[in-house]
């Protein structure tokens, strides 16, 4: 916590190291008030002593005190990779890219800072932030995310992620997330990238490969940017074109992936389904975990902090999923993800479950397991 600038000089009674667990809590259950969700803490840990004067306010103020920016790093120092290495292809460890939106309050301060939809004069709804994220498609593990505003654009967000995309991952992304300046910064990192792009871009053909797909230049859009201004290098791409039993349009795929021998076309198109599967994540997170249409923190921090423990909660959720489904010789795509939360819910209220409101430098309260036991009577000879 020193680390992200919340060091504490005195104890207090709602510690810092309280108030993150009680924030995570919080989002195990949403549809729980401040009280409820400190009751449902302390009933895993009964030889705590009664927490008198504790009231909304005061956990208000603690998360206050607490900030967001220790969330978002404990968030960082818990996000990896929970994939095998079984579930790569071909050696490269396949991630999507994508956005969503999350509404929150309509406060003031929120109003401010996410905007709403509609115009200046007409705004409508509650207003959103937009939650750009990084997700192990195997796994459905959310590796690293950035939080801007409903104005803001995803493409722009997105710059802000680089947690895990690195050598030895294949990112897949939508068109709408296209930018030569960022094909460039992802690739400089030795990140391979599979993207969707429109119809007008990719038209410079530079050779026919054998498997039907092309290798194509791309240049930066003269009109882009102010003139002045240090336009990205061209990028020599392989494009991969198909079209969807059913559907009229044309599917059109670049790649970095220039070996059509190692990399065939038909592998990369059924590849790129996956990038769906960030879709789900986002369901996971907005439907299941979340269980309430609006977020309830009503300041900006407020709602940072809160979508961070959102994503910690996941993550810890997943990991057990996946967990489970190695011992059993499974996938973790296809075991229930709303079961697994179910019982992490349950641990954590269990008397059993481990304690977070225990002080880490002093012994941890005996439960009935830990008491001693008497001797068993020796056997007689």
């Amino acid at each position: 916590m020193g680390e992200a600038g919340c060091s504490e000089k005195r104890r207090r009674l709602l510690s810092a190291r309280f108030t993150v667990y009680f924030v995570l809590a919080m989002c195990l259950f949403p549809q729980a008030d401040y009280l409820e969700v400190l009751r449902l803490a302390k009933t895993g840990d009964k030889g705590l002593r009664t927490w008198s004067g504790v009231n909304k306010s005061s956990l208000t103020r603690a998360r206050q005190r607490l900030g967001w920016p220790v969330v978002r790093e404990l968030f960082r120092s818990v996000a990896r990779p929970l994939g095998t290495d079984g579930e790569l292809f071909r050696g490269l460890r396949v991630l999507a890219l994508d956005g969503m939106l999350l509404a929150v309050p309509d406060s003031a301060g929120n109003n401010d800072a996410f905007g709403k939809s509609g115009s200046h004069r007409s705004p409508m709804g509650y207003p959103e932030a937009r939650v750009v994220a990084v997700a192990e498609c195997s796994s459905h593990a959310v590796l690293d995310a950035a939080i801007g505003g409903f104005k803001d654009s995803e493409r722009i967000v997105s710059d802000a992620l680089d947690a895990h995309i690195g050598t030895g991952t294949l990112l897949l992304a939508d068109r709408g997330l296209w930018g030569l300046a960022r094909w460039h910064r992802l690739r400089d990192q030795g990140t391979h990238l599979l993207w969707r792009i429109e119809r007008r871009k990719a038209r410079r053909v530079q050779d026919v490969l054998a498997d039907g797909s092309y290798l194509a230049r791309i240049e930066a859009n003269k009109h882009s940017k102010a003139a002045g201004t240090v336009k990205a290098p061209p990028v020599l791409v392989r494009v991969i074109e198909y079209r969807v039993d059913g559907q009229p349009d044309v599917v059109r795929l670049i790649t970095s992936l220039l070996d059509h021998e190692k990399y065939p076309a038909g592998e990369l198109a059924v590849l790129y389904a996956r990038r769906w599967e960030i879709e789900l994540v986002f369901d996971e997170i907005k439907t299941h975990q979340r269980g309430r249409p609006v977020l309830r923190s009503q300041t900006p921090d407020g709602v940072r902090q809160e979508i961070y423990a959102h994503l910690i909660v996941h993550h810890a959720t997943r990991d057990l999923l996946n967990e489970a489904a190695h011992l059993h010789s499974s996938s973790a795509e296809r075991t229930s993800f709303t079961r697994a939360l179910h019982v992490v819910r349950r641990s954590v209220i269990s008397p059993s479950g481990f304690s977070p409101l225990s002080d880490q430098t002093g012994p941890a309260p005996r439960t009935r397991r830990d008491r001693p036991q008497p001797a068993a009577p020796p056997k007689s000879p």
